[in-house]
């Protein structure tokens, strides 16, 4: 015998729109990695911000790479709120991807609008 089920509230679920667990929410472990730079890497002296965003975009990058790599279907990127600008060249960066399949910045209780969460073809 087969269940029934509600094909618009199974597609509602699909897309985060629905949650049939009752109420509360659930978080998938997704992978994420953050971008904020610390103070390890400075002896002193004012931060660069270019050198930040350079470092930043490498992170990135390299963690695109692995995720595609070990055959992730997503991955979140904490980008944090600022001034946008890092947020702005990421997504800039993720429209290009041949291997993005899309990407949304969706509130996240840990990470707030701070981070992008990316899926993979």
């Amino acid at each position: 015998m087969s269940k029934q089920f509600d094909k618009d509230l199974l597609r509602l679920y699909m897309m985060g729109a629905a949650n049939p667990s009752g109420g509360k929410v659930q978080y998938s472990s997704t992978q994420a990695v953050d971008l904020h730079m610390d103070d390890d890497g400075y002896t002193g002296g004012k931060k660069d911000e270019k050198y930040i965003l350079e470092h930043q975009i490498e992170l990135f990058e390299k963690s695109i790479d692995q995720a595609i790599a070990s055959g992730k279907s997503e991955l979140r990127i904490i980008h944090g709120n600022g001034k946008g600008v890092l947020k702005k060249e990421v997504h800039e960066l993720l429209k290009r991807h041949p291997h993005v399949a899309s990407f949304d910045d969706a509130h996240h209780p840990k990470y707030g609008y701070g981070s992008t969460i990316v899926y993979f073809f």
